[in-house]
């Protein structure tokens, strides 16, 4: 289903979301920040950040269609095209952590919103992870109040972690201490905001462990979490439109978004 088709089922004008979508704002760094806006502003809004193996960036399933899904739902959504190895020689770390900060920090200098979340895939999970376990960001001008996190990559320890997205953030021969502190079940505090999570057991790309680490880490800091694995179901798989099972964890995510 693409964005547009969403779109559709919604009270919102698609002429207000293809005005948005055709007005990205390039920032600081030279990341995109792509904007997909009510006609009025909304309470709440939400930083899209796609997978991709800090390789290149799912811009469709895990970006576009997810910023209709929230505009069909009455949220803001913004969507984060940040550095990768297509355009910058890796490792890439810091750049992708800052083009996160610095989008935030553009999102809340709108004042748009009152309330901001984070919405990472994948690779684009574990920028998300270490941006909200990142103590700036509860700072008022590029606070987060929530994060949602689908088959993330949580560790950079090798025999957990993705290996593509750990040699393209850290090289391929990180220092343990970066390796350690990148590795955001690391990262969680008593100050960390609530997380939502979503992973499938057998998947094989990202193992469902990276998922299970981070809620240990947010049950152990008694930080309010919920995470939902699905026993059967690959890599990557957006909101999964096309799976009868699957697909219910949007609604589950939908639930959840309701008590921020």
């Amino acid at each position: 289903m693409s964005q547009f088709e969403v779109a559709r089922t919604s009270a919102f004008s698609l002429d207000a979301l293809h005005w948005a979508f055709m007005n990205p704002q390039i920032l600081e760094s030279g990341a995109k920040l792509t904007p997909f806006l009510l006609p009025a502003p909304a309470k709440i809004g939400i930083l899209v950040v796609p997978g991709g193996g800090y390789s290149g960036l799912a811009t469709g399933h895990e970006g576009r269609d997810i910023a209709a899904w929230l505009n069909a739902r009455g949220y803001d959504a913004w969507m984060l095209e940040y550095t990768t190895t297509s355009l910058s020689k890796a490792p890439l770390y810091p750049k992708p952590q800052n083009d996160a900060l610095q989008a935030l920090r553009f999102i809340r200098a709108q004042n748009r919103v009152q309330k901001l979340g984070i919405w990472g895939f994948s690779a684009g999970g574990h920028l998300a992870a270490t941006v909200v376990t990142n103590p700036e960001t509860r700072d008022a001008k590029q606070k987060l109040d929530f994060a949602i996190l689908a088959y993330p990559v949580i560790s950079m320890e090798f025999g957990v972690t993705h290996g593509g997205s750990r040699a393209n953030l850290l090289g391929n021969a990180p220092d343990p201490a970066l390796e350690k502190a990148l590795s955001a079940q690391n990262r969680v505090s008593l100050e960390t905001p609530p997380v939502f999570l979503f992973h499938t057991a057998d998947d094989n790309v990202v193992p469902v462990e990276n998922a299970l680490l981070f809620s240990h880490a947010l049950a152990s800091h008694r930080v309010p979490f919920e995470v939902h694995v699905y026993e059967n179901g690959p890599h990557g798989v957006g909101l999964a439109p096309g799976d009868k099972i699957l697909s219910t964890w949007s609604a589950r995510l939908e639930d959840w978004l309701q008590k921020r």
